[in-house]
């Protein structure tokens, strides 16, 4: 997933970007919902699959400031094994993926930083981000989320809930 600070920054590392794209973006973004869209030539080869790239600007302040320090987008994952939800906080994450392949090898330093809010990803049902294949006919979710079908349906009209 490529975290960006907006949606000028998600459209230049998409190839194409339909109109159901700028509807999707217009309404839920900052957001919980990740879009996915045919890569462009300007999205890294370590996270174009098969020609495509899963966009979502940042929300909270520390992934802002991240953002604004790295000068361009911020690949990321949400430190989740597949089917299981992101985890809430550092230890969870730690624990799920410590246990993986080269898990061993992670290392995590924290800074205090202020309150911590949950990440824009995470609401607090606990639910991650809604994925939508914004480039199917029609759209397509890929994974079910915070966002539901019927609100996503509000915006884009005809919906395949392919994950819902």
């Amino acid at each position: 997933m490529c975290l960006v600070p907006g949606v000028a920054e998600a459209r230049s590392l998409c190839r194409s970007w339909p109109p159901e794209a700028e509807s999707l973006a217009a309404a839920f973004w900052p957001g919980p919902l990740t879009l996915v869209l045919p890569a462009s030539a300007d999205a890294p080869t370590a996270v174009d699959k098969a020609g495509r790239v899963a966009v979502r600007p940042a929300a909270d302040p520390v992934s802002l400031a991240l953002l604004a320090a790295w000068g361009r987008a911020l690949f990321s994952t949400s430190a989740n094994r597949r089917g299981e939800l992101p985890p809430s906080d550092v230890s969870r994450a730690l624990e799920a993926l410590g246990s993986a392949p080269g898990g061993d090898a992670i290392e995590v330093a924290l800074l205090p930083v202020g309150p911590i809010e949950p990440a824009a990803s995470v609401q607090s049902s606990g639910q991650p981000s809604t994925i939508v294949d914004a480039d199917a006919r029609p759209p397509r979710i890929v994974r079910a989320g915070a966002i539901s079908a019927d609100r996503i349906r509000e915006v884009v009209g005809e919906l395949d809930e392919g994950a819902g």
